[in-house]
């Protein structure tokens, strides 16, 4: 009896030291709240940075600067909170260093059970002018955890993971990190690799193998909507293909459409999806054949490219990013429209459809797709505004004038069968 009560003991201390550290870690608050907010602005600054170090630019060994905002930073880390453990972060900068808080929401099963439902991490950070970031201190909850002992956890598990060769590229690409309290600048040294880096990162084996099916299915629903046509109506096509993803069982539903949208949008924005994956030349390629929304190629351009962004990354992003567009053609383009805009927003809400409901958008594709039902009528909405023309009549997006355009665009949308 003595033996089984030590055995017990042993077994049920992991499980009480376990629940005695859930219960200081979880918390009944937030320490950040959430927020689906993504600037235009940010958007164009991040569109800079990335044409300032396009890959295909750069020679190998060339050294350059990355300097990054600590706004757009903030947003970057709730976007990449968003794509696993929902969560929000924020972010604080200082003179070499760095206040980083992050909370994850967990279930509300677990406040049910009387338990707090949110991780809350508090994190200092400090950079001494090398490529190290040195992490000073965590907290998790109520947990107070020395920077070193975080590091050495964090170390053994990148060494157990497959990121650990990627951290170790990255380690010996940056060559220094300068924080002060408005930004970030990463000093780096361009190496070939890191593109390869990020496409491993960003695809997995089976993500290629899903998308070179997405791709085979693409070009088949392609070659067999109005053989012959130079111009086919996007319904045509789209239809047929979120169809198809429709057939596939539970959670993969989401991922098929996610994944038809991409090859689509690929396709539409003239991007081969060898850039991404690079043995996609051996993959079979589209017809060549215009794609057209009522009737016009831009719109079924705007549409599946916010539909694809929505449904990959969300529709705070997707709205951002059709909104810059236009605000940049007004600058240097082929104006502003709200045409464009009313096509943006239509795609992303098919995206969120794809993302979080996927079970409507399978009811709703079986009963057929039209242009009408994908995109409201179009009369009245002003377009091919230059900046002058926009600010005379509309202002600014935040001006009563354009809140009213944008109110009426959302009304027509929401009017949709597909989205009520």
């Amino acid at each position: 009896m003595r033996i089984l009560l030590y055995l017990s003991s042993l077994l049920l201390l992991p499980v009480g030291v376990g629940m005695l550290v859930m219960t200081i870690a979880l918390e009944d608050q937030p320490l950040v709240t959430a927020s689906d907010e993504v600037s235009a602005a940010s958007i164009s600054r991040a569109r800079d940075i990335l044409r300032r170090n396009d890959p295909r630019r750069l020679a190998p060994n060339t050294t350059r600067d990355v300097r990054l905002a600590g706004s757009d930073l903030e947003a970057l880390l709730n976007f990449a909170a968003r794509r696993g453990i929902r969560g929000a972060a924020s972010l604080d900068l200082r003179q070499g260093g760095a206040d980083v808080r992050y909370t994850a929401t967990l279930p509300r099963l677990l406040a049910d059970l009387g338990v707090g439902r949110f991780v809350n991490v508090e994190a200092s950070l400090g950079a001494s002018g090398g490529s190290q970031i040195d992490i000073e201190q965590v907290r998790i909850g109520r947990i107070p955890l020395p920077g070193a002992l975080f590091e050495a956890l964090l170390a053994q598990y990148i060494r157990h993971t497959d990121l650990a060769p990627e951290v170790a590229l990255l380690k010996r690409t940056i060559s220094k990190v300068a924080i002060t309290p408005a930004d970030v600048t990463v000093t780096y040294v361009w190496q070939p690799e890191l593109l390869d880096s990020a496409r491993n990162l960003a695809l997995s084996p089976a993500d290629q193998q899903r998308l070179a099916a997405a791709q085979r299915l693409f070009v088949d629903t392609l070659g067999h909507a109005a053989p012959g046509s130079r111009k086919v109506a996007l319904a045509d096509v789209l239809g047929p293909l979120l169809q198809q993803a429709s057939q596939q069982p539970g959670a993969d539903r989401a991922q098929a459409y996610r994944d038809v949208l991409l090859v689509a949008a690929l396709h539409l924005s003239g991007r081969n999806i060898s850039v991404l994956i690079p043995d996609a030349t051996r993959w079979p390629k589209p017809r060549p054949v215009t794609l057209t929304l009522r009737e016009r190629g831009d719109l079924a351009q705007h549409f599946v490219i916010s539909a694809a962004i929505a449904a990959q990354a969300g529709a705070p992003l997707a709205k951002a990013i059709g909104l810059d567009k236009e605000i940049d053609d007004a600058q240097r383009g082929s104006g502003f429209s709200f045409v464009d805009l009313a096509a943006d927003r239509a795609g992303t809400r098919l995206g969120q459809l794809a993302a979080r409901s996927p079970e409507r958008l399978a009811a709703a594709v079986a009963a057929g797709l039209t242009d009408a039902a994908l995109l409201p009528p179009i009369d009245g909405l002003p377009e091919h505004m230059m900046a002058d023309e926009f600010r005379r009549r509309f202002g600014s997006p935040e001006a009563p004038a354009y809140r009213q355009m944008s109110d009426e665009i959302d009304r027509r949308i929401a009017a949709l069968a597909l989205f009520r």
